[in-house]
C-alpha cells in the first residue's frame, strides 16, 4: 500500500497590519483562502458560519446581517450606534451593518479575529473583526468566466477581467450574476 501524505499549507494573514503566519499571531484568528471559498462553493457571508468556529452570520433582511462571535452579538442596527464587530474590506471599514453585506467572489482570503481588537481595528471591535481581502489586480491581461446551471433551472455566472492600462496600472473588473 502506498501512503498518501497531505501537508497543510501555511496561512499568511495581515490581522496585525503586517504579513505573518497564523501561528505567529497571539490572538485567535480563522482564515479562509480564496481557493477554500471557491472549493466550498461559498457565495455569501452566512455560509461561512459552518466553517469558522465561533462565528455566526445571520442574514436578517436583504441588507442587514447580524454578526455573532463567540456567542456575543452585534445586533444594534441603528445608524447612530457603533457596532461591536468591525467588518473591513481591503483595510477600509464597512462596519455599519447595512453596508456590510458582501458577496464572496474574487476573494484572496477572509480573516475572522475573535476577542477584543480595539488596538488594531478601533473601538468598534469589542467582540472581534472580519477582514475581507479581494484579489489584487495584476499587470497582465487575464480573465475567467464560470457558468453554472443547477436544479429548478437555476443559472449563474461569475468572472473577472484584468486589463493593463499602463506599465504600473491595471483595471480589474469582476462580476457575479
Amino acid at each position: 500500500m502506498q501512503e498518501d501524505a497531505h501537508t497543510l499549507g501555511e496561512v499568511v494573514v495581515t490581522t496585525q497590519k503586517r504579513r505573518q503566519t497564523s501561528i505567529e499571531i497571539p490572538v485567535s484568528v480563522s482564515a479562509l483562502t480564496g481557493n477554500s471559498l471557491e472549493h466550498l462553493n461559498m457565495k455569501q457571508l452566512d455560509e461561512m458560519s459552518a466553517f469558522v468556529p465561533g462565528l455566526q452570520v445571520q442574514l436578517q433582511s436583504p441588507n442587514n446581517p447580524g454578526y455573532v462571535i463567540r456567542g456575543v452579538t452585534s445586533d444594534g442596527g441603528e445608524s447612530y450606534s457603533q457596532p461591536r464587530i468591525s467588518v473591513f474590506m481591503d483595510g477600509v471599514s464597512i462596519s455599519r451593518t447595512q453596508a456590510s453585506v458582501v458577496e464572496l467572489y474574487d476573494m484572496e482570503r477572509v480573516e475572522v479575529v475573535k476577542g477584543p481588537q480595539g488596538t488594531l481595528f478601533g473601538r468598534s471591535a469589542e467582540i472581534g473583526a472580519m477582514h475581507l481581502l479581494r484579489n489584487k489586480p495584476v499587470n497582465r491581461l487575464n480573465g475567467e468566466i464560470k457558468l453554472n446551471y443547477g436544479m429548478h433551472n437555476q443559472r449563474g455566472a461569475e468572472g473577472f477581467l484584468n486589463t493593463p492600462v499602463s506599465e504600473k496600472n491595471s483595471q480589474p473588473l469582476s462580476f457575479q450574476l
